[in-house]
């Protein structure tokens, strides 16, 4: 499945920032102060990886962490999530999902009742057995490049293996796209590409990858919180770089950038999704690890996750959210609120009819 052309019909990748509008029942619940229930999960299945990028804010759980969800504890979640209501699962990390064997079964278990699943990885482990259940159950791949070629690959993302590094990388998605293309599968396959002073003239090539590999679109953002955080000066190159790759190839859907997107009003919409790490900890976001202790509220592999999830200790943690430390990295909650508070708190937008 090819992302539109800037000559054609609007596809999938025109509209994904207004799929909160879909959460109008939810964010109309959380302002009347009872909590829904949410439709989105996002798991890290593991606190292992096969590489070691260099800006990697994971990197010491990775490394001190080390460990994996049991099976029973993996499978356990999936159900409790699914009673909960949840039908889309996001894996990704903290370490890579990918390494967690019981994922390829998982995935055709989820398609078997009903709910969606997703994927964020280094893309080492998407052949065999996972790259067939992605393409017969799964919505979306995304694999991290962050580079244009072995090189840079190499120095940036330090993988730990042959098998981990970037020929091996494209070719695993290389070949997932013609397994998509053959099967007809609705699967989005797509590259991400994290950038920081050290890759961010590289821009074109990974574009050029990305035509080159067959891929939906590619996605890129800044990395934040890193020594190697890009300067005023080099986050206007990513703009031009971008803006020609754009021209340059139309074909290809480049998305995301590197603009910094602050939040001016406390976030109320984290209850649309609900986030667990392979501890079985439940915090209100995937950008927790700068603020761990407010940003906590339970753990489901010590209580029911429904008990965790409609609890005081919740919503404590929600009014305690502070702008601030949110706008230390690029949330798309920003963009989200920016939409609801518009619609839902600042005017009427008369959701209530057609």
């Amino acid at each position: 499945m090819k992302a539109n052309c800037m000559n054609e019909e609007k596809g999938v990748f025109d509209y994904l920032q207004d799929r909160i509008l879909t959460h109008y029942p939810a964010a109309r619940m959380i302002l009347e102060g009872t909590m829904p229930a949410p439709r989105t999960a996002i798991v890290y299945p593991t606190y292992v990886c096969n590489q070691n990028c260099l800006w990697c804010e994971y990197a010491a759980d990775n490394r001190e962490i080390h460990t994996i969800m049991t099976d029973e504890q993996l499978r356990g979640l999936m159900d409790e999530l699914y009673d909960l209501g949840v039908r889309g699962v996001e894996f990704c990390g903290g370490g890579e999902p990918t390494l967690h064997p019981l994922l390829p079964e998982l995935i055709h278990d989820m398609k078997a009742k009903g709910m969606k699943s997703g994927i964020l990885t280094n893309g080492t482990r998407l052949k065999g057995p996972l790259a067939d259940a992605a393409v017969e159950c799964s919505s979306y791949v995304r694999v991290g490049f962050d580079a244009a070629d072995a090189e840079t690959f190499e120095r940036l993302k330090r993988p730990k293996s042959h098998d981990a590094g970037f020929d091996a990388v494209c070719e695993n998605v290389a070949k997932a796209v013609a397994m998509r293309n053959a099967a007809g599968s609705e699967l989005l396959i797509s590259m991400k590409v994290i950038l920081t002073a050290d890759n961010y003239t590289q821009v074109e090539g990974c574009v050029a990858l990305a035509e080159r590999l067959g891929v939906d679109s590619i996605q890129f953002k800044a990395a934040r919180l890193c020594d190697t955080e890009l300067n005023a000066e080099q986050a206007g190159a990513v703009r031009a770089l971008m803006a020609e790759a754009r021209a340059r190839r139309p074909a290809m859907a480049v998305v995301g950038g590197v603009d910094k997107l602050n939040m001016t009003r406390q976030c109320w919409l984290t209850p649309l999704q609900v986030m667990v790490d392979t501890l079985g900890d439940a915090y209100l976001c995937c950008y927790y690890r700068h603020r761990k202790a407010t940003h906590r509220f339970g753990n489901c592999f010590e209580q029911p996750l429904r008990d965790v999830w409609y609890s005081r200790r919740h919503w404590d943690a929600i009014k305690g959210i502070k702008p601030a430390e949110c706008n230390l990295l690029d949330c798309r909650f920003v963009h989200y609120n920016a939409i609801m508070n518009l619609l839902m708190r600042d005017n009427d937008a008369q959701f209530e009819f057609i």
